[in-house]
């Protein structure tokens, strides 16, 4: 039903940040089932990273299309829609025991997990125009995220060891109950005559598919001519992916928005931190575990710490990106979550270590996460905020979704600890991307004729 009042945004905040939240279980609860699930499937453990990386997959993508739905026809129909993939991924995943089975429930579940990552930002924007009322809600959903995010893996643990896997892979699913309350602070939108683009939508599906499977290679000890092919499958989507941004502008990854190099670069970097995030979350567990004998409730408690951390960096981040600037903010957290992946590949295996190294890659990512999706919808027009958002995520998330599979694939060739180390370079990749588009900006504001496109408002520098 249609709003009577517009809530505060601290309650505000808290209603979607529970919205948003257990789609972050689905990652960080994830990992610590992960070897129970290969025991019990008989599958590899490298292989096991695909339970992380389907779900993020399908996660990215649909985070996109809702965006862009949402645009379109308004924030209440994708919501429905995405929270009953949500529900049937979940069923399956708990029900059916077969690897295969848990695989497609994942990817059902990262289509409605991927509505509440980016509609319950789109709800955020759309009921609070006011940047500092907006950078308080979101604000608060990335402290409770951080907090879920940081306690996920004791979550997960504890309901590994006293349930099942089953029951910690089930935890996503509670998005749909509180999409009750989200979709009736949600503002009521006329719809527009528009068409999805469901072929750019596909492409984008099967251009980060095959990059992960192409990551996943050294897992699976597949021949080079596989490896080859695989390559060359990557490289030919890539392709018909740019032509068709080219030939539809306005589709599904909008060109308006891609040809924004601010756009792009901030993008970049917030995919590095994702990155770093799931590394650390599929590498943490087994680094442990390789020198000590604990059950996964054991470990869970070891790293609760992280999420506190990343609590309160998050409750801070919106304040501080409209003070220090965005950008300066998210180069600042590409570096520390660089210097996390670092720690946790030379001393890894002490947990007070490992905990250090784990508290500074989850900060960075829900920090930064904060700091640019409240930085975002300035950098192009209102008419695209929610695609933009949407696209947003989809390069986001599809950095942790190949962040997973790489370091599943990685250590299938090699030790963890050497994987996780060669992969700290993806996270200063991001703060280089920041600082370039931090200098552009400069340009862009220091230019007397601007720019033709949106004026960017972020307080970056």
């Amino acid at each position: 039903m249609p709003n009577q009042t517009r809530p505060n945004a601290l309650s505000a905040g808290l209603v979607l940040g529970s919205f948003l939240a257990p789609s972050a279980l689905g990652m960080s609860a994830t990992p610590i089932a992960l070897p129970a699930l290969g025991q019990s499937l008989s599958v590899a453990s490298g292989a096991t990273a695909w339970v992380l990386a389907a779900y993020t997959l399908t996660l990215s993508v649909s985070s996109a299309l809702a965006g862009r739905l949402a645009d379109i026809r308004g924030l209440r129909v994708p919501i429905i829609g995405g929270m009953i993939l949500l529900i049937a991924g979940t069923v399956m995943v708990a029900a059916v025991p077969w690897y295969p089975a848990v695989i497609a429930g994942r990817l059902l579940q990262g289509c409605g997990a991927g509505v509440a990552a980016v509609l319950s930002f789109g709800v955020a924007n759309r009921l609070f125009p006011d940047a500092q009322d907006r950078g308080r809600a979101v604000g608060t959903m990335g402290a409770l995220v951080g907090i879920v995010s940081g306690g996920g893996a004791l979550l997960g643990g504890a309901l590994t060891d006293l349930v099942g896997w089953q029951a910690a892979l089930a935890l996503p699913g509670l998005s749909a109950v509180a999409a009750v309350w989200v979709l009736r602070m949600a503002p009521a939108q006329e719809p527009r005559e528009e068409r999805l683009d469901a072929r750019g939508a596909v492409l984008c599906l099967a251009l980060a598919g095959a990059l992960a499977l192409l990551l996943q290679a050294p897992s699976t000890h597949v021949g080079w001519a596989v490896v080859v092919a695989l390559g060359a499958v990557v490289l030919i989507l890539a392709a018909a992916a740019v032509r068709h941004v080219r030939r539809v502008p306005e589709g599904f990854v909008p060109r308006l928005v891609v040809g924004n190099a601010r756009f792009v670069l901030a993008a970049a970097a917030g995919f590095t931190l994702f990155a770093g995030y799931l590394i650390i979350q599929f590498a943490a567990p087994r680094l442990i575990l390789a020198d000590h004998d604990l059950s996964v409730t054991q470990i869970g408690l070891i790293l609760l710490p992280t999420g506190l951390c990343s609590a309160v960096l998050s409750r801070m981040a919106g304040g501080l990106a409209h003070r220090v600037g965005a950008l300066r903010l998210v180069a600042a957290l590409a570096v520390l979550s660089a210097a996390g992946l670092l720690l946790a590949a030379l001393a890894g295996r002490s947990p007070v270590v490992l905990v250090v190294a784990v508290a500074a890659c989850v900060s960075g990512f829900s920090a930064g996460q904060v700091a640019l999706m409240a930085s975002v919808p300035h950098l192009v027009g209102s008419s695209m905020h929610g695609v933009a958002v949407g696209v947003f995520q989809l390069v986001f998330i599809t950095g942790g979704s190949l962040g997973s599979a790489a370091v599943g694939g990685m250590a299938g060739a090699m030790s963890l600890s050497t994987a996780v180390a060669l992969l700290a370079v993806v996270p200063v990749l991001g703060a280089v991307a920041a600082v370039v588009a931090l200098r552009l900006l400069r340009q862009q504001q220091e230019s007397p004729a601007g720019s033709t496109g949106a004026k960017a408002s972020i307080p970056a520098v």
